[in-house]
């Protein structure tokens, strides 16, 4: 790598240390300092670059509640002649990671985003008056120095090159409006013929094709340009013959792509097998540009997740090419290929890492002092940030915490398995008195005269309950399970014949009391249900009060 020499040009630094040492809660994001760098770079090779930085100094705080203080750059701006004799500015901004590059011209006015940044130091110096200077001259000698630092600049970069003389072929307002990816082919050309070597390559040149370049306008041929030796160049000349134009300018009106954006494109369209690229250049420009450009986007991102654009030709040739329709079913495709998940800011991430440690760590911490109050008195120490730091002691506190979070476990299953027994042992001792219940009701019912005519039987097993359910059309047989825990009787005829079902429980009494097809005591026997209600209230059964069944019955009267 060639070596750099560098030099300031400009270089102020205040500090407020009033600021720093106020309490944490009124330090927390203040700025408590400001600098400006204007550095000159010179390389072997004779070209020279200046960089202008603007500088904050900012305080945070830990999540141990200390405080600590860094310098982070806010703008940085850089001017450099390249090797075709162009001079490139470049504006990044550190907070979003997003890069402007445009070439500047003599036409163009190159000081103001010198003076924007001198000017925020002293908007800053004004409203802290405090503050104290580390490096360059005094608050009142700002404007004059980087007035002396623009003439500095002018030295080492020297003069700007003139628009007209360096594209001929181009208006004078075009140089603002496209990226430089767009108007460079037209760099020192005096011929269509010479752009659309430029554009396409020397070996693909053809006379129809200096036609259309000097037809169309910069932003559409920045768009067949992207075809470039992924298809025939007879496509390409088709493809440009059937854009419109008006004015000698195309009628797509799509906005100019970023070179990210171009990048990604290309990315996309290299992995696209030509029959695709066919039916995408026979599109609309302006529908298949946004297209394509919506597609880049979602995989085009410096520090989030993208798309693996490896897989494209696989899932291409599992869709099938014929498949492919649009640019529209391809951006599908992109749209749906896994994800990545990409990060290039390695520093960034171990302070990351740093940050969510010692947050963690003292969540940690409190927990331990939160427990610790529970356990008899001289147990445990009460563990403070810098206590905590220490391995030698954090890690037999959190044994003792886990063995404590171990031992309530136990004793909370230890209580869960003793209420479980007793609810266990409660259900058992329940169904041993609805049993008994059960066998001494059916004994006291079973072959019992209900009404004249009429007998109680009562099921002994689940065949009796099925054949009974079979014979009145009703749902009895499914009781199976509750047999010797509730009574289920019959009221049959003299030849056997069950005229109605009942379910008595030990809680409810006679919860049912159904004939054929769930139909009511006294639709099934007439008057004589009545008579089988008054039997069963002598043999001191009871009745629920919702019972089904009891349409047009009445229950005798009790006697006191």
């Amino acid at each position: 790598m060639p070596e750099r020499t560098e030099h300031a040009l400009l270089y102020i630094k205040y500090v407020d240390e009033a600021l720093a040492k106020q309490g944490v809660a009124a330090v927390e994001g203040a700025i408590s300092g400001i600098s400006l760098r204007i550095l000159a770079r010179a390389l072997p090779d004779g070209r020279t670059s200046v960089a202008v930085s603007l500088y904050r100094r900012v305080h945070r705080m830990r999540a141990s509640g200390k405080a600590f203080h860094y310098w982070t750059s806010e703008k940085l701006t850089s001017m450099a002649r390249t090797k075709k004799d162009l001079v490139v500015l470049r504006h990044i901004d550190r907070r979003t990671g997003k890069s402007i590059t445009r070439h500047v011209f003599s036409e163009t006015v190159v000081e103001s985003w010198i003076h924007q940044l001198s000017g925020t130091l002293l908007s800053w110096l004004h409203s802290n008056p405090q503050a104290r200077r580390l490096e360059g001259p005094e608050p009142e000698g700002v404007g004059n120095a980087v007035d002396q630092a623009i003439a500095a600049i002018r030295d080492h970069i020297g003069e700007l090159p003139a628009w007209n003389a360096r594209f001929p072929l181009l208006k004078d307002d075009w140089q603002d409006r496209r990226p430089a990816s767009a108007y460079l082919p037209y760099l020192d050309a005096h011929d269509p013929a010479q752009v659309a070597k430029n554009v396409f390559g020397v070996r693909a040149y053809r006379r129809p094709l200096a036609r259309e370049v000097e037809r169309l306008d910069i932003s559409t041929l920045s768009w067949f340009a992207l075809f470039r030796g992924l298809v025939p160049v007879d496509w390409l000349i088709d493809a440009m013959r059937t854009t419109k134009t008006a004015n000698g300018h195309s009628l797509t009106c799509q906005p100019s792509l970023t070179s990210l954006q171009r990048r990604r494109i290309r990315s996309i369209l290299r992995r696209t097998p030509q029959p695709v690229l066919r039916r995408i250049l026979k599109e609309p420009v302006h529908q298949a540009w946004r297209t394509l450009a919506d597609a880049a986007d979602c995989t085009a991102h410096r520090l989030a997740v993208t798309r693996d654009l490896d897989l494209l030709p696989d899932i291409i040739a599992a869709r099938g090419q014929r498949r492919v329709r649009s640019s529209r079913d391809l951006e599908h495709l992109v749209r749906g290929l896994p994800a990545i998940e990409r990060w290039h800011d390695p520093r960034g991430r171990a302070a990351q890492r740093v940050i969510q440690w010692e947050i963690y760590a003292l969540r940690e911490m409190k927990h331990y002092n939160r427990e610790i109050r529970l356990l008899p008195e001289g147990t445990a120490q009460v563990a403070d940030w810098d206590l905590w730091k220490d391995e030698a002691f954090r890690v037999p506190a959190l044994g003792l915490i886990e063995n404590r979070r171990r031992e309530l476990m136990a004793a909370r299953d230890r209580e869960r398995y003793e209420r479980e027994e007793a609810r266990r042992l409660d259900r058992i001792a329940r169904h041993a008195q609805r049993h008994q219940w059960a066998l001494q009701t059916a004994a006291l019912l079973d072959g019992r005269e209900a009404a004249p005519g009429l007998s109680l039987v009562v099921a002994r097993d689940a065949e009796t309950l099925s054949r009974w359910g079979a014979t009145l059309n009703n749902c009895i047989g499914g009781y199976a399970g509750e047999l010797e825990l509730d009574v289920f009787a019959a009221v049959c005829e003299a030849d056997g014949r069950v005229r109605l079902n009942l379910q008595i429980t030990q809680a409810h009494g006679v919860e049912q009391i159904l004939g054929k097809n769930n139909r009511d005591a006294v639709r099934e026997l007439g008057q004589a249900a009545q008579q089988v209600v008054d039997g069963l209230c002598a043999m001191n059964v009871s009745f629920h009060s919702d019972a089904l069944g009891m349409d047009g019955l009445r229950l005798p009267q009790k006697t006191h």
